[in-house]
């Protein structure tokens, strides 16, 4: 009678084990290639303005300082509204606020169209990042609430990877769109470019809004055995404390989230760097034309897209998280520096520093956020990830203006990568030992998640 009890037990425990991963299955391919896709659009959409330059300065006879302006002016809306706009998914929940300010983004690149002027132009970049704000961490939190350990760290660093996919989009379609569809209908080829490029965000807003479901709790693909199992396996696997943790200080008392804003500011000084002068370090590398440079930009990043997620997948383990991390910025910052060297003497060894580049900071930025979520408590998580993204991302105005100042000065680019190579070292500086302080100073229940995460 107990061996025939006993095998029920294990049959049961092995239906439900098989039943769960079933369930994070079906979630993964109705939520992922919706969020990959959209955080691949509002890419699009912050960086086709630097291919719409091609045109659109003389067309509308902007000086290089509009343009400037008006590029840096979308940090200035990201960085302001990134938590404001993330409070309000705890309010109405992730698929109204995700779909919606996707909607919004959409319809304000669609206004780009439509620029006329630099104040119109400086409005709507603005707008941009408003809307822009609250959607990566948005994400974040929406991944905390679905998935769980490893499986939430590979995931992530799937739909991380459409900021890789983005210029990819960005070559393939810009260019011909500028080139065939200039004068059409009496419209320039940057303005048709820009609507392009913003229609699928629209449409996929309204897709986002009907099939993305708030928690598991109300997903209906789901059996109500499978939500039971998902939400179980959350619990049981949560690497964050609850509303009612002990950390109580205000969010700017909290070492914890000053060190992790600083970790992540280096990170994403890399990215600003890699993103925008990837196609001029591949024409001083030897790569001649626009249609040569942009599918070396596009292989480079699909070659770190994979490696961005094969290193996640390696280091997704939550007692490996932060080794992992700071091992990716260490190959990024070799990457920036090693690029000094061969960009004049090697197009080879250029593409594939660049590759290793995308890896580098893909899979940095992918693993520290799956790091962050197990040193912030409820109160903290719901304001500090937001905050985080929205002080870091200042490094996304810094980085470009600093580079270009450093060229202006010495007629060359080496200064200004050797610099950001120093700031992404610095970084793996602040993983290691900055990190480090925060799983000193938390609870000893939660120590054991955090002591090699």
């Amino acid at each position: 009678m107990e061996v025939l009890k006993q095998t029920c037990i294990d049959g049961s425990s092995s239906d439900d084990d098989a039943l769960l991963r079933k369930a994070y299955a079906s979630a993964q391919w109705r939520i992922l290639p919706i969020l990959f896709a959209l955080w691949m659009l509002a890419w699009v959409s912050r960086s086709n303005v630097a291919f719409a330059k091609l045109q659109m300065v003389v067309d509308l006879q902007f000086s290089e300082t509009v343009y400037g302006l008006g590029a840096g002016l979308f940090f200035v809306g990201y960085v302001l509204f990134g938590v404001p706009t993330s409070m309000l998914q705890k309010k109405f929940g992730a698929r109204a606020v995700l779909a919606g300010i996707a909607g919004a983004w959409g319809l304000t690149s669609v206004a780009m169209t439509f620029v006329n002027s630099a104040p119109t132009f400086y409005a709507l970049r603005f707008l941009l990042g408003v809307f822009e704000a609250g959607f990566y961490p948005g994400v974040v939190l929406y991944f905390n609430a679905w998935f769980a350990g490893k499986r939430r760290t590979r995931n992530f660093s799937v739909f991380h990877s459409g900021s890789l996919f983005s210029t990819v989009t960005i070559g393939l379609t810009g260019g011909f769109v500028l080139e065939h569809m200039n004068g059409l209908a009496s419209f320039e080829g940057w303005r048709w470019m820009f609507f392009a490029q913003a229609i699928p965000t629209v449409v996929l807003a309204c897709v986002a809004f009907m099939m993305l479901p708030d928690v598991p709790r109300s997903a209906k693909w789901l059996s109500a055995r499978q939500r039971m199992l998902v939400e179980d396996d959350l619990r049981m696997n949560a690497e964050t404390t609850n509303d009612s943790g002990a950390d109580e200080r205000p969010l700017l008392l909290n070492p914890a989230v000053w060190i992790l804003s600083a970790a992540y500011f280096c990170l994403l000084a890399a990215t600003a760097a890699l993103f925008f002068f990837s196609p001029t370090i591949l024409r001083e590398a030897g790569f001649g034309g626009y249609k040569e440079i942009g599918r070396a930009v596009a292989g480079a990043c699909i070659l770190g897209a994979l490696g961005n997620v094969l290193i996640c997948s390696i280091g997704g383990d939550v007692h490996r998280r932060r080794i992992f991390c700071a091992l990716a910025s260490v190959l990024t910052a070799v990457s920036l520096s090693a690029l000094v060297y061969v960009w004049h003497s090697s197009a080879t060894a250029t593409f594939f520093l660049l590759a290793l580049g995308f890896a580098g900071t893909g899979a940095g930025i992918a693993l520290f956020w799956q790091m962050s979520v197990g040193f912030l408590s409820g109160k903290s998580l719901v304001v500090g990830v937001p905050f985080i993204s929205s002080v870091a991302n200042v490094a996304g105005f810094v980085t470009p203006f600093l580079i270009g100042y450093v060229r202006d000065t010495t007629g060359t680019y080496a200064s200004g990568f050797i610099m950001i190579a120093c700031v992404q070292a610095l970084g793996v500086v602040v993983l290691l030992f900055g990190v480090q302080r925060i799983v000193k100073r938390r609870s000893p229940d939660d120590a054991s998640v955090g002591r090699t995460a």
